[in-house]
């Protein structure tokens, strides 16, 4: 049975239930009971997991769908391809808050306007942090000359080729934990708001997102480079698998700050309308 827990876009981190033999989920107190043929009962805390991922061979319980649901835990139901067949979100609340606000906002002539000057400003503020965290200074004014110095520091370390493909990869893990996390809150792409595109609130929201990823970047390709020439090595050229491997050691500072940036547009959609 492969039962395991790995990223989390809530304060746990999701759980994988992918078996090739029959398995049942229950609820046993405070846990989900995992129960398979091929291995001894698991238990996963709720209080530790984020959402869930089950395919059909999966037997739910009521009562463990239940949970789930009353602690805003969603599952996700793929098929053997990984395509989602349902998802269960739990009850109303800030999903739905955050959603009808927004479309409440959208009516407003100047919204537009007013949501891209909020982005910009977001977006600023975490070029500046990253900054700081880099140790680039406070000096460096807009984001286009916070961007150019750290493209010139990870070049150094990594070639430009290997920098330019490291910010693609993470940037699109960004873009996927964004979309997905929007998703849950009820604005994914197949809401009438994601099938207008706008605003394109995956990609602008990555835009302030990524910013926090930066300085990871940098000092994961700082290491290796450090590493290679301590040993007289050469530098190897990282995969992909490799960034996604950065990006999931990073599961709970990366969805503290996706919540953080959602949480921020919320109370500002609240103050505006």
């Amino acid at each position: 049975m492969d039962a395991s827990v790995s990223r989390d876009p809530q304060d746990g981190r999701p759980l994988y239930l992918a078996p090739i033999a029959e398995t049942w989920v229950g609820l046993d107190g405070p846990a989900l009971r995992v129960s398979s043929l091929e291995q001894a009962e698991r238990l996963f805390p709720l209080r530790r997991i984020g959402r869930v991922h089950t395919n059909a061979r999966v037997e739910w319980e009521t009562e463990a769908l239940m949970a789930c649901a009353e602690r805003g835990i969603p599952v996700v139901f793929v098929d053997e391809d990984g395509q989602v067949l349902a998802r269960l979100l739990g009850r109303p609340g800030e999903r739905d808050e955050l959603r009808n606000r927004l479309i409440a906002f959208l009516l407003r002539p100047e919204s537009l306007g007013m949501l891209r000057h909020w982005m910009q400003t977001s977006r600023h503020r975490a070029a500046r942090w990253a900054a700081i965290k880099l140790r680039l200074g406070t000096q460096l004014a807009d984001t286009s000359a916070i961007r150019q110095r750290i493209d010139a520091q990870t070049a150094h370390v990594a070639g430009e080729q290997v920098a330019a493909q490291t910010r693609q990869w993470l940037r699109g893990l960004a873009y996927a934990w964004m979309e997905e996390h929007l998703r849950d809150l009820g604005l994914g792409r197949s809401t009438e708001l994601g099938q207008a595109g706008r605003p394109p609130l995956a990609a602008d929201l990555t835009d302030i997102f990524y910013w926090y990823l930066e300085p990871a970047r940098q000092g994961w390709l700082k290491r290796r480079y450090l590493a290679a020439k301590r040993k007289g090595q050469p530098l190897m050229t990282p995969s992909r698998q490799d960034v996604v491997r950065l990006f999931e050691s990073r599961a709970l500072k990366v969805a503290a700050r996706g919540r953080e940036i959602s949480g921020s547009l919320h109370r500002w959609l609240i103050h505006e309308t």
